[in-house]
C-alpha cells in the first residue's frame, strides 16, 4: 500500500496497524533527522517514540499530500522544540544556581557576623569575671595552657584553678543567656 492508503484507512477505521506500517517505513529517517539535531542516541529514540504517537492523532483530522515531506517537517519541528526546551531548562538551572551561589554568600556572611558578634558578647562576657576567674579562664581556653602552666604562672593550686574555671564558665553561660 502506498503511504496515501495507509493515511485513507487510518482515518476510516482509526486502527493502529496502518500507523504501524508508516511506522515500520519511516522510523529508521525520523530516527536519523532526530540525531542529527539532537546529537543523543537516547534522547533521538525517545523523540522518535514521541513523534509517532503524536502522529496518532494527528493524522486522524490532518489531510496529509506527501507523507515523507509532511513527516520531516514534523519531525524538524518536535526536535527544534526539544532543543528550545532543553536550552531554556538549562537557563533556567544556571540562574538557579547563580541565585543558589548568592544566598549560600549571604548566609556565610550572615554566619560569620553571628560568630563575630558572638565572639564579642564573649569578650564582653570575660572582662565581667572577676580576676581570678578570667585569668583562669583565658589562659586555659584562650591561650590552651594546662593546669600545671597556669599554675605555674599564676600561683594557684590546680584545685584553685579547676574552681575558678568551673565558676567562671558557669557565670559566662549565665550572663550569655541573660545578653542574648
Amino acid at each position: 500500500m502506498t503511504d496515501n492508503e495507509l493515511l485513507l484507512r487510518y482515518r476510516e477505521d482509526g486502527h493502529s496497524k496502518w500507523v504501524g506500517q508508516l511506522y515500520e517505513r519511516y522510523s529508521h529517517l525520523v530516527f536519523g533527522v532526530c540525531l542529527k539535531y539532537l546529537k543523543d542516541q537516547d534522547n533521538a529514540k525517545d523523540a522518535t517514540l514521541a513523534i509517532f504517537e503524536k502522529l496518532m492523532s494527528d493524522l486522524r483530522t490532518r489531510e496529509v499530500a506527501t507523507f515523507q515531506h509532511w513527516l520531516y517537517t514534523v519531525t524538524k519541528n518536535h526536535c527544534m522544540q526539544v532543543f528550545r526546551t532543553a536550552s531554556r531548562e538549562q537557563q533556567h538551572k544556571n540562574e538557579f544556581a547563580h541565585l543558589e551561589m548568592e544566598q549560600n554568600r549571604e548566609d556565610e556572611w550572615m554566619a560569620l557576623q553571628l560568630r563575630e558578634e558572638g565572639l564579642r558578647s564573649l569578650e564582653r562576657a570575660i572582662e565581667r569575671l572577676n580576676l581570678p576567674q578570667r585569668t583562669c579562664v583565658q589562659l586555659f581556653y584562650l591561650e590552651r595552657k594546662s593546669y600545671k602552666q597556669i599554675a605555674g604562672t599564676t600561683g594557684f593550686t590546680e584545685g584553685e584553678i579547676k574552681s575558678y574555671i568551673q565558676n567562671g564558665r558557669r557565670n559566662l553561660k549565665q550572663w550569655m543567656q541573660i545578653n542574648q
